[in-house]
């Protein structure tokens, strides 16, 4: 039997939405930020950069921009941006949540404890083949 068939799909679902919110949380925060500042678009374009019409692609509901230009205009408006990571997905020992992030397989399972390190800047763990 997969693992991935016992995954809580309500569960990712969820994650998937809030990731989803925070993003555009991130991004409502940035405009409002903008003209609270009293700043137009062609100003904070210049500060970046690029054209008004980029920025004003960025503020479109559905944007989707890069890490870097979200740093880019969080400059540009005065702001500073703090990330967190939170582990939110499952218990330790959750092989039905393993089996789908798991690189190649869907037959991986998590050993007890997982260790996790960083080496030249990425991060393993520990999986073992079921």
């Amino acid at each position: 039997m997969n693992g991935a068939d016992n995954v809580d799909v309500a569960h990712l679902e969820s994650l998937a939405d809030s990731l989803i919110q925070s993003h555009d949380d991130l991004l409502k925060a940035l405009i409002a930020q903008r003209k609270r500042h009293h700043l137009t678009q062609e100003t904070v374009a210049e500060r970046m950069g690029v054209s008004q019409p980029t920025v004003a692609s960025f503020e479109r509901y559905d944007a989707n921009p890069t890490l870097s230009t979200i740093r880019r205009y969080a400059l540009a408006v005065g702001a500073s941006i703090r990330h967190e990571v939170e582990d939110a997905c499952c218990a330790v020992g959750d092989e039905a949540f393993t089996a789908i992030v798991a690189p190649g397989s869907t037959r991986w399972e998590r050993r007890t404890p997982v260790e996790w390190s960083w080496s030249s800047g990425s991060t393993k763990a520990e999986y073992v083949l079921a």
